[in-house]
């Protein structure tokens, strides 16, 4: 049974891991340093603002990251969206596939774009774009 799991790799996994630390770590140093007095309380509380938002969001893009793919079968596709619930596919709900260089766009049949994957990022892009073919699925450049 051919299955082909869609994850694209990024080199930014790594350092938004250590920027969320880098965060998490600074707000937890603020908040013990509030006791002792030794930073005025205005710029305390734009530090902690500060620091809590940039904990958030580099959490928020390093669970995009990590959570999110398609994994293309021989009964259907299975997508896991970056938040919510996990939904299957039909491959008579994609409309189109689209190429550009070496540079990938999937579409559902409203129109909406599925995914971006190209070559670079994506370790079997290639045998992807063969399998959905393969199911019918129309190519255009």
């Amino acid at each position: 049974m051919n299955q082909y799991k869609l994850k694209k790799s990024s080199p930014l996994t790594g350092i938004l891991a250590a920027l969320l630390a880098l965060a998490v770590i600074r707000f937890l140093f603020v908040v013990l340093t509030i006791s002792s007095r030794e930073i005025p309380v205005g710029m305390t509380v734009i530090l902690l603002v500060v620091y809590g938002i940039a904990a958030v969001v580099f959490l928020i893009l390093l669970l995009r990251i990590r959570r999110s793919h398609l994994i293309f079968s021989e009964n259907g596709i299975v997508y896991t969206p970056p938040f919510g619930d996990v939904k299957n596919l039909a491959y008579s709900d994609l409309q189109k596939l689209s190429m550009g260089g070496r540079s990938y766009i999937l579409y559902t049949l409203d129109g909406k774009k599925l995914v971006t994957f190209d070559d670079f990022r994506t370790d079997n892009a290639s045998e992807i774009v063969a399998f959905l073919k393969s199911k019918g699925i129309k190519a255009e450049i």
